[in-house]
């Protein structure tokens, strides 16, 4: 990650794209992240993230809020804002300015 997108990327709001869709497969008891061309099968971290990537909070403020979950004790804000900046590289995500 640039260092200028590392500077910015808490200031901004997360949003699946219009094109993607996570959701639990019941028949194959795992979670589904599906965008063109593309499916893949989020981790409990990843899939967490992804849920609150709904428009309504800024990157900081999931980061924050993930990093005082017990369950996920290892998690910092960094690795939240990388695994963001891998999302929207691949196309799952994309970054708003407003609230």
């Amino acid at each position: 990650m640039t260092a200028v997108l590392q500077e910015q990327i808490p200031k901004l709001v997360p949003v699946l794209s219009c094109d993607c869709r996570l959701y639990f497969d019941g028949q194959h008891d795992r979670w589904v992240l599906k965008a063109p061309h593309q499916v893949t099968f989020p981790d409990r971290f990843t899939r967490t993230v992804l849920q609150a990537c709904d428009g309504s909070c800024k990157t900081a403020q999931i980061a924050r809020s993930l990093a005082s979950l017990p369950e996920l004790k290892n998690i910092t804000e960094t690795k939240v804002f990388d695994l963001l900046s891998e999302l929207e590289q691949r196309g799952f995500i994309h970054f708003t300015t407003t609230t």
